[in-house]
């Protein structure tokens, strides 16, 4: 964000709380629309759609391993990189 990209945070399913509450601070603070943007879901339906889309240009998880396999074979149809905190 400092560097003038826009990003799009899916937190997991099972605990999306925390993004909502800074999705409300950035809000707050001023943050321009569309520069931080919130999507809630389930990874098999809106992290696959995100980690495959072309105008994504990267993507960034952490969670499990056989997730991070899914994301990184929905990525390299795009050729998009792929940075990702596993185990």
């Amino acid at each position: 964000l400092a560097a003038g990209d826009t990003m799009i945070l899916k937190p997991s399913e099972e605990s999306p709380g925390c993004a909502v509450i800074l999705a409300e601070i950035l809000d707050a603070a001023g943050v321009p629309a569309g520069v931080f943007n919130l999507v809630n879901g389930d990874g098999v339906g809106v992290g696959s759609a995100l980690s495959a889309h072309p105008d994504v240009d990267m993507v960034s998880f952490t969670g499990s391993t056989r997730a991070g396999i899914a994301i990184a074979q929905a990525a390299a149809a795009t050729v998009k990189r792929v940075h990702q905190e596993l185990g």
